[in-house]
């Protein structure tokens, strides 16, 4: 009796040519989502450049707010012509996923791209990430239209914008985890297959030409902590994740309280632009996401007033932005939000001599996962994404998995909505 062959181990052209149109689509969105980096970082040098010849100087100052409205009112067109530009852009994804919006993904393209590097570069708090997820997703959308491939549509969609996240950060396996924990939502051979293989294609494109840099650099390797640091650990989980649910509160709530403000829609919108072009002229240490933030630790601790000033500020800026929908992330944002908890917390502990002040960077850093984990409801991909985004630095990872734990069940207890299913619901409401 002929035995039965278990595996097929060839693959039919049609198979090959899938996983080629999934590598094309990779490098397309390393290309892409490269340049919108490094163009953001270009522009915001020159933007840091202004601020600087602006200080006692009126004629710069006015020059700054005249930008900001031209900048301002230009977006303001945008969004006019196409409103799904508007805020991260991540919810515009789910809704093309479970095709509830009908989007010209190469119009939205252009227009998120240019719109995102004006916004991000001018100063205003907000992140790189949250666009770049929705660019990438929208290139999956016309790499899938272009080659007429017979895979449906959001294996391209999905798996390109979680390339979005993984080239934002350099950061290629939470790629992948953020993609199957908060985009799929589930995995199978399929999701894994085209994911893995376009996200790791746009990894590999973007560090070859632009660099492979861990996004946060020079971060010192973290020794073994004791575990009878666990129960600090426990409370940094407790008061990261009520900050999720006070960030998620805030920031969600803003859209709502922008909503009921009866005035002209374009006055409306350029409330954030001026708002924030007189903040910056008062205090440039609030200039866009604020990622610098992260190193206080090690380059210079502002004392807990400041620490504490800089928490409630970046948070109340970021809604400003959110509530009109001004493009732009918050993935960054809320990471250097949440670095600034750890670094309150650690102070604290470090002022009344629990622990030793060297561990505040550790800290800051797991309240960053901690953070990540309680507003986007990703425990795992906020774990390795701290580790890749830290190069390596820490080699002992049950910290970072009790932090993110304890901060995730913290924001279930209270039954805070994850932050981008939130922002998804009110999206198809409208």
């Amino acid at each position: 009796m002929a035995k039965k062959k278990r595996f097929n181990r060839t693959y039919s052209p049609k198979k090959l040519s899938t996983i080629l149109t999934f590598v094309g689509t990779g490098i397309l969105c390393g290309i892409v989502i490269g340049s919108f980096k490094t163009l953001i970082k270009f522009y915001s040098g020159l933007m840091l450049d202004l601020f600087a010849k602006a200080e006692g100087n009126i004629s710069y100052s006015i020059l700054i707010l005249a930008l900001f409205f031209i900048i301002g009112s230009f977006i303001y067109y945008l969004s006019k012509k196409d409103p799904n530009i508007n805020g991260s852009g991540i919810p515009v994804i789910y809704a093309m996923l479970n095709d509830k919006l009908n989007v010209n993904s190469f119009r939205t393209l252009i227009r998120k791209f240019i719109a995102s590097i004006l916004t991000i570069g001018s100063g205003l708090t907000l992140g790189r990430e949250g666009p770049s997820v929705q660019i990438g997703g929208l290139i999956g959308d016309i790499a899938h239209k272009m080659t007429k491939s017979e895979e449906d549509k959001s294996y391209f969609i999905g798996a390109s914008a979680g390339a979005g996240l993984a080239v934002a950060f350099n950061a290629p396996m939470a790629g992948v985890l953020f993609t199957i924990e908060e985009i799929f939502k589930k995995t199978d051979r399929k999701v894994f297959l085209s994911t893995a293989i376009t996200i790791f294609s746009a990894v590999i494109t973007s560090d070859l030409i632009f660099g492979n840099l861990p996004a946060l650099v020079n971060v010192p390797k973290f020794h073994v902590m004791h575990l009878k640091m666990i129960i600090h650990l426990v409370i940094l989980g407790i008061i990261t994740g009520l900050s999720g649910v006070f960030f998620n509160k805030i920031v969600i709530g803003s859209k709502g309280f922008f909503g009921k403000i009866n005035i002209n829609p374009f006055v409306k919108y350029m409330i954030p632009f001026i708002i924030t072009g007189l903040v910056l002229m008062v205090d440039i240490n609030l200039f866009s996401s604020g990622e610098s933030y992260i190193f206080f630790p090690i380059k210079g601790n502002p004392n807990l007033g400041r620490l504490i000033f800089l928490y409630f500020a970046k948070i109340l800026l970021l809604a400003l932005a959110f509530g009109v929908s001004i493009p732009g992330g918050s993935l960054v944002p809320l990471l250097v939000i949440g670095s600034l908890v750890g670094n309150i917390f650690a102070s604290f502990l470090a002022n009344i001599g629990l622990i030793d002040p060297q561990l505040i960077l550790v800290f800051s850093m797991m309240a960053m996962c901690g953070h990540f984990s309680a507003i986007v409801r990703t425990p795992i991909t906020a774990i390795i994404l701290v580790l890749e985004m830290t190069g390596g630095a820490f080699n002992y990872l049950l910290g970072l998995s009790v932090v993110s734990l304890v901060s995730y069940s913290t924001a279930e207890i209270f039954k805070s909505k994850p932050f981008y299913d939130h922002l998804y619901e009110i999206l198809i409401k409208k």
